[in-house]
């Protein structure tokens, strides 16, 4: 396995501790940034690094791995994909729909396994979660309200929020977006969504280009509700999601580690704990990747509902200028 992670940032540096870990030798790694490329030669060992993809792209590889700025996944899947590299894109796809549908039909001709790194898929506790929904343990699922909300200071203090990626519009950050971790886990337990109302604004005093604040109103093709809210401005971090059917609730919290089922026939909650160990996902979610290009079966995450999330995200961005329900294409 010949590996290339574009973009070195903490994301990308985690990717690659965790490909190491997991047996692959031989990685290479993109980045603008001279002192992130010495960091990961340095660190884990790399041995061949590049400024810029195109450099990078004069050497053949099996995989790559997407961690630069959004707005630039689907030009570089593009550049990766014509050459027969299956792609593990970071979320979300992009900053809009342009090529995303080029994408698909590249790695669809070309068979090449392509993976949305939504990682809370592979958390063993959003696992839990799908499975208790999925059990039918609360009967027919009614509404879902679900929120990611992180101080953005808080996310890198190594370095300036101001020069961090999600900082600038340019470059496809923003709350919405980045954020859509989850929008992809309702979606992912409910479907296609049907239409969506949406306020996407910047309401802090943070000094960034880009929303800091989302609250979408989702109606789903299965009937069910959804009421979706991120933001990058909340003091205390919350990701959590609760579900609420005909015969109970499900309750999925990321910080508590755990996950609890209340049971309405028998008027009590059942409590699932979790160890908290954040970097579980990530390493599941890439040997997952690695496990699909050996054996060619259809990742759990793959780049068709990157696309379909993106198809919500954009009419959710529309209407909140237009000030509208949207109809999601």
């Amino acid at each position: 396995m010949k590996l290339l992670v574009v973009g070195c940032g903490s994301i990308g540096k985690r990717h690659i501790g965790n490909f190491k870990s997991l047996g692959v030798e031989d990685i290479a790694g993109v980045d603008t940034r001279e002192d992130r490329r010495k960091e990961v030669e340095a660190r884990f060992g790399l041995k061949k690094t590049f400024s810029i993809l195109e450099d990078a792209l004069s050497q053949k590889y099996d995989a790559a791995i997407l961690c630069s700025p959004t707005a630039l996944h689907i030009k570089q899947g593009v550049q990766l994909a014509e050459r027969g590299v299956h792609l593990m894109i970071e979320k979300p796809l992009a900053d809009s729909l342009e090529g995303a549908e080029q994408l698909l039909k590249i790695v669809n001709q070309k068979k090449l396994t392509a993976l949305m790194a939504y990682p809370f898929r592979f958390d063993p506790s959003v696992e839990k979660l799908k499975a208790l929904f999925e059990s039918g343990v609360i009967g027919k699922p009614l509404f879902v309200r679900g929120e990611f909300s992180e101080y953005l200071p808080d996310w890198h203090p190594w370095e300036d929020y101001r020069m961090f990626y999600m900082a600038k519009k340019a470059q496809g950050g923003g709350s919405i977006l980045d954020q859509s971790h989850i929008l992809d886990l309702a979606e992912h337990l409910f479907g296609d969504v049907k239409s969506v109302s949406c306020i996407n604004d910047r309401l802090s005093s943070l000094e960034v280009e880009t929303d800091d604040f989302a609250e979408m109103l989702i109606r789903f093709n299965s009937g069910v509700v959804g009421s979706i809210h991120t933001d990058m401005l909340g003091r205390a971090h919350q990701k959590h999601m609760e579900i609420k059917g005909e015969e109970g609730n499900l309750f999925w919290d990321f910080y508590a580690y755990e996950v609890k089922a209340y049971i309405a026939a028998q008027k009590k909650w059942e409590v699932y704990p979790f160890k908290n160990d954040k970097n579980t996902m990530y390493l599941n979610e890439s040997r997952h990747f690695l496990e699909s290009i050996k054996t060619g079966a259809e990742v759990r995450a793959p780049l068709k509902e990157g696309v379909r999330t993106m198809k919500t995200l954009m009419a959710a961005i529309e209407a909140s200028t237009k000030q509208k329900v949207s109809v999601v294409a």
